[in-house]
């Protein structure tokens, strides 16, 4: 699909058109494709004289894939994190082909930053009146999503540590079998926030490079304040690389206290097996000796034999009980 927009009174405005003609190039100013077929990527290059990056080309990751010069257009692709308020989040390729008086952009998603950069030319269409300042702004509300996206990781992050560290956790008060399957939730929970953020440091590093590209490429043709625009989206970049390294390493660290707390209450189990094996087994070395069959066993002729045995058996497994709690093993 081919969305054209243009200025209108000094205006940014969608463009009306047909299926059958296509605007003047001087009429354009951001030409949008979502999900494009090859006719509609080859009309766009017959309208403008540029080269428009395939899918498979978008997909490829060596830098000078994603970020070269043809003739006088920069072509950068950058990685933005798609599907988080569905519960899927997925890394999407979107191109942007920038030349003076030209934006397009190519991507086969519409993630959030693109509906909330739409919403923002509505309200204030006459801030997008160049290509460089389209381009401006569509990477403050990527950075604006990203940087959204890590407040509600850290939240989430927070809510598992409050459930890990400060809820009781007593398996006396809650049966084992549901802290169990509460932690094993948990670790699936941290795995999808740690692909969440995995996604989200690869768009970081895709943006923080694509950024100064466009400075140095741009700057002779860069107006309406977009150098300090572009510059303030950097420092924002920086900023969100280092939150999101601390996010990492919290998200590792309750990973491993998870893992760690389900060992505990397995070697707790795994204790109750062993202490029950303890206290049965001189018992059963008393049933075992009175069970055997030999001639000559002067006990099996006492009239008190058989209840000296079970007082046996009861003292032999009182005794290791007592002994147990002395040590404080139970």
């Amino acid at each position: 699909m081919m969305n054209f927009h243009g200025l209108r009174q000094g205006r940014l405005v969608r463009l009306a058109q047909d299926s059958t003609t296509l605007p003047a190039p001087a009429d354009v100013l951001w030409i949008d494709l979502l999900d494009p077929a090859h006719e509609e990527e080859k009309a766009v290059e017959a309208m403008l004289g540029l080269q428009v990056p395939t899918r498979q080309e978008m997909a490829e990751i060596e830098e000078s894939a994603r970020l070269y010069q043809e003739h006088d257009a920069l072509v950068m692709t950058a990685v933005i994190i798609n599907g988080v308020a569905e519960g899927r989040p997925a890394r999407t390729q979107v191109t942007f082909v920038l030349t003076k008086t030209h934006l397009v952009s190519v991507r086969y998603a519409d993630p959030v930053p693109f509906r909330t950069f739409m919403a923002k030319c509505q309200r204030q269409p006459e801030a997008h009146t160049t290509s460089d300042s389209l381009l401006a702004s569509l990477l403050e509300s990527i950075v604006e999503r990203a940087a959204d996206v890590l407040e509600m990781v850290a939240a989430d992050l927070n809510e598992v540590s409050t459930r890990l560290f400060v809820e009781d956790r007593n398996p006396k008060r809650r049966k084992v079998k549901r802290v169990e399957d509460e932690l094993q939730a948990l670790i699936r929970r941290l795995g999808r926030k740690n692909m969440t953020v995995a996604i989200l440091r690869e768009s970081l590093l895709s943006l923080s490079r694509l950024i100064p590209y466009v400075r140095q490429g741009a700057e002779q043709w860069l107006t309406n304040g977009s150098p300090a625009r572009l510059k303030q989206v950097e420092r924002d970049l920086r900023s969100l690389s280092a939150y999101e390294g601390q996010l990492s390493s919290e998200i590792v660290y309750l990973h491993e206290a998870t893992l760690g707390l389900i060992n505990l209450d397995q070697n707790r189990i795994i204790k109750v097996f062993s202490i029950a094996a303890v206290l049965f087994l001189p018992p059963t070395l008393v049933g075992t000796i009175y069970g055997m069959n030999f001639e000559f066993m002067p006990e099996l002729r006492w009239d008190y034999g058989y209840a000296v045995a079970l007082v046996l058996m009861v003292i032999s497994a009182v005794l290791p009980y007592h002994w147990f709690k002395w040590r404080g093993w139970l």
